[in-house]
């Protein structure tokens, strides 16, 4: 692979608590998605083109990594970037974060730029994370065959059938190729978390009940394969769309008692935002 590769950049989070429970981690969202999902909340990368040299952001990434202040991102690479080596000198004595995850977006729409970016990470000494829709199992399959990967975040729209997850992504053909990245990561024995977000029009309780059967059947067939969570999330409006009232946590809480079997069904509660001045008092 050479140097002239560019990634099409939705934007950084330089620290989550949120994207992976338990970790601290450095989010990059990559612009880009197939899906017409009505109710996204990242609608804004899905489409757009924001490029920027894959050396410009990997010196940002190894910077960010370990806290330290680094000059806003260019789209052209700024000829008073450090370099790698010696951000990662200047880095190696701060930990900061302790996970990469890569989003969107449908970040494997940039198949080239995720493999170097969990190299990256992987040099870095931090634990790798693909938040992804399934919609390119090939792409998810060459990524675990690289084991750069240590855990997916797999998002389950509604049942794996159509014309439901046409109605929830707004596209044809999905179902299949989702129900594809499922068993490949069942297969490769990756650590999953599956999760469903809960609209108030779908999946409905018997639509998530129909999930974790296909995930029970999963399990018998690979018994060796690391689903560690399935999660429910609440879904909301986003911003400048007709408002809704979420379906509550309660609810939820009664979909994921009648959908449980062998595998637990869990509620995962929105996260606490905190101002950023008490975070920056805290650290």
């Amino acid at each position: 692979m050479g140097d002239e590769v560019n990634v099409n950049l939705g934007g950084i989070v330089p620290l989550s608590t949120v994207d992976w429970q338990g970790k601290s981690a450095l989010v990059v969202f990559l612009r880009g998605c197939p899906l017409r999902c009505p109710h996204c909340h990242n609608q804004a990368l899905q489409t757009g083109e924001s490029s920027i040299e894959f050396h410009a952001l990997a010196s940002q990434i190894v910077c960010r990594t370990k806290g330290l202040q680094t000059p806003a991102i260019a789209l052209k690479a700024n000829p008073q970037q450090i370099s790698l080596e010696e951000a990662s000198l200047r880095a190696a004595s701060r930990p900061f974060v302790d996970a990469f995850v890569l989003s969107g977006g449908e970040p494997l729409l940039q198949p080239e730029a995720g493999l170097r970016l969990f190299g990256l990470a992987r040099s870095l000494g931090l634990a790798t994370g693909l938040e992804t829709s399934g919609f390119y199992p090939d792409r998810l399959r060459m990524l675990l065959e690289a084991g750069v990967v240590d855990r997916v975040f797999l998002d389950l729209k509604t049942e794996l059938d159509e014309p439901a997850y046409q109605m929830a992504t707004g596209i044809k053909g999905v179902a299949v190729r989702v129900s594809e990245s499922l068993e490949i990561c069942y297969r490769s024995g990756v650590a999953i978390d599956a999760r469903s977000t809960i609209f108030p029009e779908l999946p409905s309780a018997g639509q998530i009940k129909k999930i974790v059967r296909i995930l029970e059947e999963l399990d018998g067939l690979y018994p060796d394969n690391h689903l560690e969570n399935y999660f429910l999330q609440q879904g909301n409006p986003r911003e400048g769309e007709p408002w809704f009232e979420p379906v509550s946590l309660e609810a939820m809480q009664e979909i994921a008692c009648f959908a449980s079997g062998r595998i637990p069904v869990q509620v995962r509660a929105p996260p606490v935002i905190k101002w950023a001045g008490e975070i920056a008092r805290s650290a």
